[in-house]
C-alpha cells in the first residue's frame, strides 16, 4: 500500500517547505487567487457540505483525537492551577479589581507553551 511505503515522516518534510508554503500563500492571496477559490463556493453549498460531509465525520474525529485532548490538558491543567493561584491571591473588591484579575488571567494564559 503507498501510505506503508512512506519512509519519512510528511510532517517534517512540510516543516522544511514551510518557506515555499509561506511564498505560495502570499502569492494566491496577493494575485487573487485565494480569493476567487474561496468565492467559488456559495453558502448553500458550504450548508450542504458541511451537512452531508462534515458533520457524519466529528464523531470519528472526536473518538481519535481524545488522547491528544487529554494529553494537552495534562500538560495545560497544571499551568492554568498556576494562573488561578496566581488571580485568586489578587484584591477581589472593586471593579477595577476585576479588570485586573481578568487581564492577568489572559495575559498569563497567552504565555502557556506547548513542547
Amino acid at each position: 500500500m503507498g501510505i506503508e511505503r512512506v519512509t519519512v515522516s510528511p510532517t517534517h518534510l512540510a516543516v522544511k517547505a514551510k518557506a515555499k508554503m509561506k511564498a505560495n500563500i502570499v502569492k494566491s492571496i496577493d494575485d487573487g487567487k485565494w480569493e476567487r477559490g474561496l468565492l467559488r463556493v456559495d453558502v448553500a453549498e458550504w450548508k450542504e457540505k458541511a451537512i452531508n460531509k462534515g458533520l457524519p465525520r466529528i464523531s470519528i474525529g472526536i473518538d481519535e483525537a481524545a488522547g491528544k485532548v487529554e494529553a494537552f490538558a495534562s500538560d495545560f491543567l497544571p499551568f492554568l492551577d498556576k494562573v488561578a493561584t496566581k488571580v485568586d491571591a489578587m484584591p477581589d473588591v472593586t471593579l477595577e479589581d476585576s479588570i485586573a484579575r481578568m487581564t492577568t488571567q489572559i495575559r498569563e494564559v497567552a504565555k502557556f507553551k506547548r513542547s
